[in-house]
């Protein structure tokens, strides 16, 4: 009998051994599905970095029927409208806005400067064939630009960058340039520089390029050239 009572009870104890090891088991399962849930949870929650937008800012805009560039009109003091005195030869503006930086003093003469920032067409004086002379044609504006509009005061410019870009999905190239006043204080100028900036945008065989130029006061805030060229879209 003691050996059929000692046979039973290793049975019975087997038993319970494997009972116990099954519910261990359950818990167990139970909490690594958890984690794997909260770890799935966590991956399509988190929130991917996406390329940011060319400009953010919102608001009113100036349309180019001409051009057809369009760009952010800034505020107050800025208001709608490239000065006529801008049109040269060279170039021909067909919008745009200006703002009052302060006066100049030259020769016993007194008048307004601008910061500017207008858009037009090409001048066939540019000779232009197509994107590949996006690069050389916004060199040589630039290059035609400053004695018309910076000489009559003492100047001297440096290229900030010259790249090729892309608006509305149409070629083109800005060159960034910086414009320094060594002699600010005696021709009564309340800022020592000014930046400014050139975009050639293709618009396709046939089509005179878009220009937009911009060329903005230290005192009006230099900010505004990297937002209006953001802002810039070709219809």
């Amino acid at each position: 009998m003691l050996w059929l009572l000692t046979v039973v009870t290793t049975g019975v104890l087997v038993v319970i051994v494997m009972f116990v090891k099954e519910i261990a088991k359950t818990p167990t399962a139970a909490l690594s599905g958890s984690a794997r849930t909260i770890s799935a949870s966590g991956a399509a929650h988190r929130v991917t970095p996406q390329s940011e937008p060319t400009s953010t800012v919102s608001g009113p805009r100036l349309t180019d029927s001409s051009s057809g560039l369009s760009y952010q009109l800034l505020s107050s003091p800025w208001q709608s409208g490239c000065p006529a005195v801008l049109n040269t030869s060279m170039v021909s503006w067909s919008a745009g806005e200006h703002a009052v930086a302060g006066q100049v003093t030259m020769g016993g003469s007194t008048f307004d400067w601008h910061g500017n920032a207008c858009s037009g067409q090409l001048q066939q004086q540019f000779q232009y064939s197509g994107p590949a002379d996006l690069e050389p044609t916004a060199t040589n504006l630039v290059g035609a630009l400053d004695p018309a509009y910076y000489n009559p005061l003492v100047h001297y410019r440096t290229v900030e960058d010259s790249s090729a870009t892309q608006v509305s999905g149409h070629q083109a190239w800005m060159v960034k340039f910086l414009i320094n006043y060594p002699d600010a204080g005696p021709e009564g100028l309340g800022w020592t520089s000014e930046l400014g900036a050139v975009v050639v945008v293709d618009r396709g065989t046939g089509q005179a390029p878009a220009v937009f130029y911009v060329s903005v006061p230290a005192n009006l805030g230099v900010s505004h050239v990297d937002a209006l060229i953001g802002s810039l879209r070709l219809s």
